[in-house]
């Protein structure tokens, strides 16, 4: 058993309800308490269709205890509600993140370096279940956005909407248990897996150095100096 969850929804949250829907009957029964969209909107004062997200991680702050309780709740983000638990996991305490369809561009915007820049220094464990379709970001963002050590991506065959059937949630829904627990054993987080192909031929002095003898696989190369050195690298889908 876990302790409390809160699931923050995305901008759409009048009309796109979905994720909550699908996810609260899978993992609230591990939760001691799910706080969701409706019982947020009750405790809060203002609307949040009305609140930016800075004004959102404020209201966090004030729903979150902050007593004995602190550090083991687990923050569930829908788009912009990724946002907004992953900064406010920034500098509260909380057991893990946990995103749908992380809002890492928008697609009729300029690039926006405050969506993202957080996530390359996060040191919560954080889980990003991103559809390979996602107009907000795709399979490219492990190739362009920097993510720390802390942060796990799983591909999921969807897009923003993340529209998927009972059995695609039932498996989407032990991916995320897989990951609590393993953040309950401090093991390492399991994502999907590394595109080694486009690793070794986007730099070719990795792949000399593999063939040296001197790293075992592009992987290796990029856990022990590419993400420090801001390699590009790829992730395959999940099978």
């Amino acid at each position: 058993m876990f302790g409390s969850a809160y699931f923050l929804a995305g901008d759409s949250f009048l009309k796109n309800t979905a994720v909550e829907d699908a996810l609260r009957p899978r993992l609230a029964p591990f939760f001691s308490n799910w706080i969701g969209r409706k019982e947020i909107r009750v405790r809060s004062e203002e609307s949040q269709s009305n609140l930016t997200v800075s004004k959102r991680v404020a209201l966090l702050e004030k729903l979150v205890p902050s007593n004995e309780e602190a550090g083991q709740q687990v923050l569930i983000g829908r788009s912009s509600g990724g946002r907004v638990a992953s900064l406010f996991a920034m500098h509260r305490p909380v057991k893990a993140v946990i995103c749908f369809a992380y809002p890492f561009r928008h697609p009729r915007s300029v690039l926006e370096p405050l969506r993202f820049s957080h996530l390359a220094h996060i040191t919560v464990p954080t889980l990003i279940f991103q559809g390979m379709r996602d107009s907000y970001g795709a399979m490219d963002i492990t190739e362009n956005y920097a993510l720390s050590p802390a942060v796990t991506v799983r591909f999921v065959d969807t897009d923003h909407d993340f529209d998927l059937s009972p059995s695609e949630w039932d498996v989407v829904a032990r991916k995320a248990m897989k990951f609590l627990d393993s953040v309950g054993q401090r093991l390492p987080a399991e994502g999907s897996r590394f595109d080694e192909a486009f690793y070794r031929s986007t730099h070719a002095d990795v792949a000399a150095a593999i063939a040296a003898g001197e790293f075992v696989s592009g992987e290796h190369h990029f856990n022990v100096k590419g993400r420090s050195q801001g390699r590009r690298f790829r992730l395959l889908a999940d099978t």
